[in-house]
């Protein structure tokens, strides 16, 4: 004797199943962004400008994302935008005016951040130079550094084979 099943079943319409693509989108990034952050390359990726070639060392530490001063041969840029000309930096002073009030700006905004944020200040900055440069001026542009709170200097070199 075989079971029946009841009316109430027997009247119920199947429903046909779909897939929630929201949901499998927001996996797909999920696991995307996840791949990017593990395959991303250790250290700041830096890319001198066509004017500036920088002088080799032997010692490689591996650069990180901090503000950046290029003196070039003819000019003098904080994160790639231009501030003065090396003809207008005043000879008989140690101080590049220009160059620190720009210094004093980003030195303001990290103060800033730090008290909104809690991003701590770190005072680093990363002096690229070319090898043509006098040294005077790299000292001018590394004593103005210091005096706008940026006293944690490196010199950016690229890492000769030996």
């Amino acid at each position: 004797m075989a079971f029946q099943p009841s009316k109430i079943k027997k009247h119920l319409s199947r429903e046909k199943g779909t897939l929630n693509l929201n949901s499998m989108m927001d996996m797909m990034t999920i696991i995307l962004l996840f791949l990017l952050k593990s395959f991303s390359t250790s250290g700041a990726i830096v890319t001198p400008s066509k004017e500036l070639h920088l002088p080799s060392s032997t010692i490689g530490v591996k650069p990180s994302k901090q503000l950046t001063v290029s003196i070039a041969k003819s000019k003098i840029l904080v994160s790639d935008r231009k501030v003065v000309d090396n003809d207008a930096i005043p000879p008989g002073r140690m101080i590049i005016p220009e160059l620190q009030e720009q210094l004093k700006i980003y030195a303001d905004k990290e103060k800033e951040l730090e008290k909104e944020v809690g991003k701590v200040f770190s005072h680093e900055i990363i002096i690229e130079g070319d090898k043509e440069v006098p040294f005077d001026l790299l000292l001018k542009v590394m004593y103005t550094c210091s005096q706008s709170e940026f006293y944690k200097m490196r010199l950016l070199t690229i890492k000769k084979n030996q």
